[in-house]
C-alpha cells in the first residue's frame, strides 16, 4: 500500500545530480534457505519491472519529480530534449504522458545508477516513488516485508565495504574454532551442500580429511562469507548437523519439508518440529541412539588385506574386480597347499641306515 515518505511529508528537496546510487537486492533467509539461494530472492535470468505507481487516493500517477523547483525541473526537461516543463506533467493523456510504460528493469544483481546521467537519474526517481518495493536506504531494507531492493548511496556503500571487512574478520575467527576438527567442518559442509545454494559446492565424502575440509571451508569464506556466518551462528547448528548426517546416512527420511526418524513415527514433522523433538528431554534416548548409530556408520573403515598387497587385479570392465581377487587368492592357497604336501612328504620319508645289507639285498 502506498505511503508517504518522510521527505514527502516534510517537503524536503532531494534533487541530487552527482554521485552513484547502488540498487541493492534485499535477500531474506529461512530455516533451509540462505540469502544467496535462488529461492530466497529471484531465480537466475528473472527480471522485475518497476513503473511509476498510481496514487491510491487520487488514482493519478505519483510525480517522480514532485520536489523539484521550476529551475531544477527545467534542467531535467532540457537534458531530456523537451522544450518546456509541461512535457513531464504526470497528468497528461496516456499517449502524450512521458511516464506511462517507462519501466526500470532490475535482475537479481540490482544495478548502479550514475545520477549525472539523465537516464539513470530518471530511473532513480521512478524507483524512489515505488515506496512499497524499494527501500529508501540500506539501513531501512527490513522495515517492510515487501521491500525487494534498497537504494544505497555512496556514503552508505563505503560503510558497507568497511562492514564487509569486519564480517570477513569475524568469519575467520569462527573458522579458527572448528579448523582443528574434521567432524565439525564436515558438519558445516554437509549443511552447506544440502541447502543447495551454491552450484560450485561439492558433495562431501563420508570421512573427509581435515585438509579437504579446510580447503572447502576456506573457499566458502572467501566466496560466500555471509552464508558461512549464517550457518555457523545458527543456534540450532548442532541439531541441524545431526539431522543432515541422519539424512545422509539413511537414518532420517526427508520428504520435501517433512522429516521422520526411521522407527519413530512420532518424530514426523517439519524442520522446526523435528529440531524441537530431538531437543526434548523426553526424547533424549532417541537423540543418543541416533548419535550412536551415526558414529558407528561414520567410523567404519575398510582395512587393506596385507596378504594380497602384491597381487595385481587386472582391469576388466566386464568382470567384477572382487571376483578376480578371490580367484587369485584361491590359486595362492592351492599353491601353498601343494607346497605343504611336498614338504611333509620329504620330511617323513624313511632314511636308510648304514650297516649290514637287508635280506632282499643279500639275495
Amino acid at each position: 500500500m502506498e505511503t508517504l515518505t518522510t521527505e514527502q511529508e516534510t517537503k524536503i528537496n532531494t534533487y541530487i545530480r552527482t554521485g552513484k546510487i547502488r540498487v541493492e537486492p534485499i535477500r531474506r533467509s529461512s530455516d533451509w534457505l540462505l540469502p544467496e539461494s535462488d529461492s530466497a530472492f529471484m531465480n537466475a535470468g528473472a527480471k522485475q519491472e518497476y513503473v511509476v505507481p498510481n496514487s491510491l487516493r487520487t488514482g493519478a500517477l505519483i510525480d517522480p519529480l514532485w520536489d523539484l523547483t521550476q529551475e531544477q525541473l527545467t534542467e531535467v526537461t532540457t537534458q531530456l530534449g523537451f522544450k518546456n516543463n509541461d512535457a513531464l506533467n504526470v497528468n497528461k493523456p496516456n499517449k502524450e504522458n512521458y511516464w506511462i510504460n517507462r519501466p526500470v528493469i532490475l535482475d537479481r544483481y540490482g544495478k548502479h545508477l550514475y545520477l549525472s546521467n539523465i537516464s539513470d537519474f530518471i530511473a532513480y526517481r521512478i524507483l524512489k516513488v515505488n515506496t512499497d518495493y524499494i527501500a529508501p536506504s540500506y539501513e531501512e531494507r527490513y522495515n517492510k516485508g515487501t521491500y525487494k531492493f534498497a537504494l544505497v548511496s555512496e556514503n552508505e556503500e563505503s560503510k558497507l565495504k568497511i562492514s564487509k571487512v569486519d564480517i570477513k574478520k569475524e568469519a575467520w575467527m569462527l573458522f579458527g574454532k572448528i579448523d582443528g576438527s574434521a567432524r565439525k567442518m564436515a558438519d558445516f559442509l554437509w549443511i552447506y551442500f544440502l541447502l543447495n545454494v551454491d552450484k560450485e559446492a561439492k558433495r562431501p565424502p563420508n570421512n573427509p580429511s581435515i585438509e579437504y575440509c579446510k580447503a572447502e571451508v576456506g573457499r566458502i569464506i572467501d566466496e560466500k562469507v555471509g552464508m558461512f556466518l549464517q550457518i555457523m551462528t545458527d543456534p540450532e547448528f548442532e541439531t541441524k548437523a545431526l539431522i543432515q548426517r541422519g539424512i545422509n546416512n539413511g537414518l532420517i527420511h526427508r520428504d520435501g519439508m517433512t522429516f521422520t526418524v526411521f522407527g519413530e513415527t512420532s518424530s514426523k514433522s517439519n524442520l522446526e518440529g523435528l529440531i524441537g523433538y530431538l531437543k526434548d528431554e523426553r526424547n533424549n534416548n532417541i537423540r543418543l541412539s541416533l548419535i550412536g548409530k551415526l558414529q558407528v556408520i561414520e567410523e567404519v573403515k575398510v582395512e587393506p588385506v596385507k596378504a594380497v598387497e602384491t597381487i595385481k587385479v587386472e582391469e576388466t570392465p566386464s568382470i567384477d574386480p572382487n571376483i578376480e581377487l578371490l580367484k587369485k587368492l584361491e590359486e595362492v592357497q592351492k599353491e601353498n597347499e601343494e607346497l605343504r604336501k611336498i614338504i611333509v612328504t620329504n620330511t617323513g620319508e624313511e632314511k636308510k641306515k648304514p650297516g649290514r645289507p637287508s635280506s632282499k639285498e643279500k639275495k
